[in-house]
Formats: structure tokens, sequence, C-alpha cells
């Protein structure tokens, strides 16, 4: 009996001493291949229908490293995009040169092997903003395709490296909850974490975010007005002695509309992402 309590106690504290020791730790010139899948099923109202899949890599890598922060630079290194709208279709490879060349694989291209370097606080694994300088890279007017995208599953620079890093916080142990919120100009986003499972350095959480965004885009000389509510529900595995996310699996659903001359649209959509950290 004695032994059966000793056993229990070590397995506890075991649990609660992994999720102590979560922390980022990363060092410079480290690189993290980033792959990831989604499908997308959109539904535009009036009959409008939209399919996409696509298959990406990113390379992460780390350039330098304090006390409070990391510098991260992001470079997408392969897109493969097949999109149906409205009965049109549009079809990018990356790696395929033969491709024809078009308003659309023209401005694709010119998001491929471009990096991108993220200041990440080494503390919470979140971005930390230049107010003083803050350029979206990847705006709608530059790439109106990418901005389209991004509607119905975030992409964008910012959202792939710090979807790289999940940190447990200090304390927490199986079944524990707990919540952030982050802010930006036209987006909020409120994330419950739970604590699934630890087992070693592998920490497996669910995470469930509500998102309330507004998005602009300029397509064909016209400004469109997206406003969408989203859902996602994530399971995560994450090393609990880097901080460091090893795959992720996510399903979104969005709901909103978007202004269409003078004339708000429904929408909805769900989305299923994959991916994996090497």
């Amino acid at each position: 009996m004695n032994k059966l309590l000793f056993s229990l106690i070590v397995v506890c504290s075991s649990s609660i001493l992994f999720a102590q020791n979560s922390k980022i730790q990363l060092i410079p010139g480290q690189v993290i291949i980033v792959e990831n899948s989604v499908n997308i099923e959109a539904s535009l109202s009036m009959g409008m229908e939209l399919n996409s899949s696509s298959t990406t890599q990113n390379t992460l890598t780390v350039k330098t490293v304090t006390d409070n922060n990391f510098i991260i630079s992001n470079s997408l290194t392969k897109l493969i995009i097949n999109m149906s709208m409205m009965g049109q279709n549009t079809n990018y490879d990356s790696e395929n040169k033969n491709a024809g060349s078009t308003e659309v694989t023209q401005a694709l291209e010119k998001k491929m092997n471009k990096p991108v370097d993220i200041n990440i606080d080494s503390k919470t694994g979140k971005q930390i903003l230049n107010k003083e300088k803050i350029k979206n890279v990847t705006s709608d007017d530059e790439n109106p395709m990418m901005g389209l995208m991004n509607m119905f599953a975030e992409s964008t620079d910012e959202a792939i490296v710090t979807g790289a890093i999940e940190l447990i916080p200090i304390g927490k142990t199986i079944g524990d909850k707990w919540a952030d919120t982050s802010k930006s100009k036209d987006l909020k986003t409120i994330r419950t974490f739970t604590l699934l499972s630890i087992s070693g350095n592998e920490a497996i959480i669910q995470i469930e975010a509500q998102t309330t965004a507004l998005n602009k885009i300029e397509m064909q000389g016209m400004e469109i007005e997206f406003k969408s509510n989203s859902k996602t529900k994530s399971e995560i595995t994450t090393n609990t002695s880097t901080g460091l996310v090893q795959k992720r699996n996510s399903t979104t659903d969005v709901t909103g509309s978007f202004q269409l001359m003078g004339q708000d649209v429904p929408i909805s959509s769900k989305s299923t992402s994959k991916i994996t950290y090497k």
C-alpha cells in the first residue's frame, strides 16, 4: 500500500514538474520546417462557392536570441494551391516553372522565398510589435489572393511563426484550463486551453478559439470589406522542455458577411488544417 501511494505521488509530481519546466529554448541558426495542408469549403451566398486545397512549406530560421526576445525569419519555400470560385479555377505550383503567368500567379510568386523577420517575446512566445513602424508585408493590395485566403484560414507570417510556439503556464497539470486574449486593429481572438495529457517531454493541449475580424481587400479595382466570426478547435502536441510545437490539427468554422455594391452578403466556411514542425 505504501509503495502504491509513493508511486502515485511520484507520477503526480512528475506531471507538475514537466509543466513547470515549460519554456522557450532556441539557439541562433536553428531551423524549423513547417509543413501545412489546408482545405477550405466556403459558401458566399447567391450560389457562389469557394473550394480550395493548398500545401505550403515554410522555413523558420532563428536569427538572434536574447533574454527578452527572439528574431525569427519566415520564408515561404513551397506553395501548391488549387482553388475554384464562381466557376473559375486557379492553380499554382511554385515548383512547376512551366505554369502560365497570370496576375494571380505573379502575385503569389512575389511571396515566394521572401524572408520576413518576426520579433518574438522570449517569455510568452507572442509577437512584439514595433509601434513606430508596423508594416503588413502581405497586404491585400499587394497580394489579393493571399488576402482572400486569410479570410478563412490565417496564414500570415506572424501566425506561422507564433504557431510554432506554445507554452504551458507554470503549475498547470492535466485537466487544467487557462485563457488568453490577443487584439490588433481589426482582430480580436480569445483562446481557451485545456491540458489533456503529459508523457515525458510531450504534452497535448486542446485549444478553442473565437475570433472576430474586419478585413478589407481590393480585387479588380473594388474594395471589399469582410466581417467574420470564427470558431477554431485545435489539438496540438508540444515539447514541454523547449516550448516548440510538434504538430497542430485544427478545424475552423466561419460565419460573416462582405459588402458588395452597398449590400451585405452572408458567407460561411469550414476549413481543416494539419501542420507538422520539423
